[in-house]
């Protein structure tokens, strides 16, 4: 299973895929402390964590995932909310037993 994270200003990589739009979660890019990192650091993936639409998102793809389906997460760079939230996604299914790989289209 491929978990993607993209970035819509550059157009979806993955557009037969099932998309969950991350571009409503705060946007570390806009805090002078995160904008250089991507969301493959901790205080990235930590900041979009603590947005309340985070767990819906999550849960949405773990819904998807569940179907044996690839997903996508976009958001509007590709560096910051879509990667944390496909990290996660793949943390969570490896807990679960499932073998998943995130491929991320920006960084």
């Amino acid at each position: 299973m491929i978990v993607h994270s993209f970035g819509f200003k550059y157009g979806n990589p993955a557009a037969s895929l099932p998309v969950l739009d991350c571009r409503r979660l705060r946007n570390p890019h806009y805090d002078d402390k995160l904008r250089g990192l991507t969301g493959l650091d901790n205080r990235v993936q930590a900041y979009v964590a603590n947005d309340p639409g985070y767990a819906a998102l999550l849960a949405a793809g773990l819904a998807v995932a569940a179907e044996g389906r690839d997903v996508a997460f976009g958001c509007y760079g590709g560096r910051h909310r879509s990667v944390a939230l496909a990290e996660r996604l793949v943390a969570a299914l490896s807990l679960v037993g499932v073998c998943a790989t995130a491929k991320h289209h920006c960084l």
